[in-house]
């Protein structure tokens, strides 16, 4: 990691989430290892989650502010709901009556309208209010396209370069690539345009770089979402905590529980794999709720449990304590067949086997590493068998992947690593 900066050499970088900063694992790494290297972080986060306004963390400074709510008053067409699921592992669509269908017919065709007009003027009037609070900044960083529009105007009035966290394809990620498609169009063309006015753009992996070079117009330069400690972290007495003996074997699956993340189908497959726990770790709201009453009437519910989410510092250690981290994340969109989670590396810097989708993101890297097994997401006998193959391995087939995993973490996608090539970008647009 580069030196910090010398007194009087000071950075600013501000740092623009849509979301409470609660459980965003990339973006607090991010904000540590950059105060860290000598720089003043800002995170301006969304107001929620029960967080306080303000706090100081880590060495940097943590601001949530509401997200304005202009013409509230008009009628407007919430994003459609992603695809839902059920324990089975089944796609589920609510059915609609004829009156129903009609009202969405009339929110498509005045309520679509007014909401691309209320995102505009909400991202001037989410500028106005972070403006009043963080009067400068050299870099505006936005982790993502919702922010991107706020960073822009952000330099627009106060100066400074703005830089694009493209962490996800997001046209074409849960609830939007479910949009009408002449809307899914205008807002490509959108993030497009704003891309392009960026001064860089950053994304978390290879397959991701090809679709944003191709469709935005911009080459992206690539920082992973890299472990940030490896093979360090003591791991949390699980066991001892859930009254399970011993010699349990522990599922991992953490994150955020929302659909297309498989959480139905390690459901099902966990009862074909005996002497295994599932522990579903992480945050989701209703749908997570639902999850989790609908698998207490599957045949393993007594193992299974789903468990809050827990602080980005602690996700090491919780990690560690897995036999396995598993990730079958469903091919629901082009997001999510090219995405890498962050729990993916995180799982290498732990040194645990990993079972991922067979999905061109996630299989290229546990594929070439060596770190895990790839499979069917959609089959749970195959999840299954998949679980089942690194679990009742030999303890020399564990060491193997276990040697692999942190090779991996230490190697290519250590977090040092993406820090430096992440500098490097600052460095170039500062100095343009």
């Amino acid at each position: 990691m580069s030196a910090p900066a010398r007194p009087g050499d000071e950075r600013r970088v501000v740092l623009l989430l849509n979301n409470p900063f609660v459980a965003d694992s990339r973006s607090w790494k991010l904000a540590r290892s950059l105060a860290l290297a000598g720089w003043t972080v800002t995170v301006v986060a969304r107001t929620g989650g029960g967080q306080p306004e303000r706090e100081e963390r880590d060495g940097f400074a943590v601001i949530r502010i509401d997200q304005p709510r202009p013409l509230a008053w008009l009628p407007t067409a919430r994003l459609p709901e992603a695809a839902t699921g059920d324990p089975t592992g089944n796609p589920t669509q609510p059915s609609k009556s004829a009156l129903a269908l009609l009202r969405s017919a009339a929110t498509e065709l005045i309520g679509r309208p007014v909401q691309a007009v209320r995102y505009l003027r909400l991202a001037g009037q989410w500028a106005d209010r972070i403006a009043r609070i963080v009067p400068e900044a050299d870099i505006w960083q936005a982790e993502g396209m919702i922010t991107l529009p706020v960073a822009l105007e952000l330099r627009r009035r106060l100066g400074g370069r703005v830089v694009y966290d493209a962490r996800d394809l997001h046209v074409e990620s849960s609830r939007f690539a479910r949009l009408p498609g002449p809307w899914r169009r205008l807002l490509a063309r959108r993030e497009r345009g704003w891309a392009r006015a960026a001064d860089a753009t950053l994304t978390v992996n290879r397959p991701y770089a090809e679709v944003i070079e191709r469709r935005l117009g911009v080459r992206p330069t690539i920082v992973f979402n890299g472990p940030l400690s490896v093979g360090v972290a003591q791991p949390v007495p699980i066991r001892e905590r859930l009254g399970r003996p011993p010699t349990v074997r522990i599922v991992l699956c953490l994150g955020n529980v929302a659909p297309g993340r498989g959480v139905e189908q390690l459901c099902r497959a966990i009862a074909d794999v005996p002497d295994a726990v599932l522990l579903v770790v992480g945050p989701g709201g209703d749908f997570r709720e639902r999850l989790r009453l609908e698998a207490e009437r599957l045949p393993a519910a007594d193992r299974i449990q789903f468990l809050p989410a827990v602080a980005p510092p602690d996700i090491p250690a919780w990690t560690a304590a897995a036999d396995v981290a598993a990730m079958p994340i469903q091919p629901t969109t082009l997001n999510h067949r090219l995405t890498t989670p962050t729990r993916l590396f995180d799982a290498l810097g732990a040194g645990v086997p990993i079972v991922a989708s067979d999905l061109p993101g996630m299989a290229e890297i546990v594929l070439q590493t060596g770190a895990g097994v790839v499979c069917d997401p959609a089959d749970p006998a195959a999840i299954a068998g998949a679980l089942r193959e690194v679990l009742d391995a030999s303890p020399e087939r564990r060491a193997e992947l276990r040697a692999a995993a942190l090779a991996a973490a230490e190697g290519t996608y250590a977090w040092d690593r993406q820090v430096e090539t992440l500098l490097g970008v600052y460095r170039a647009v500062l100095s343009a």
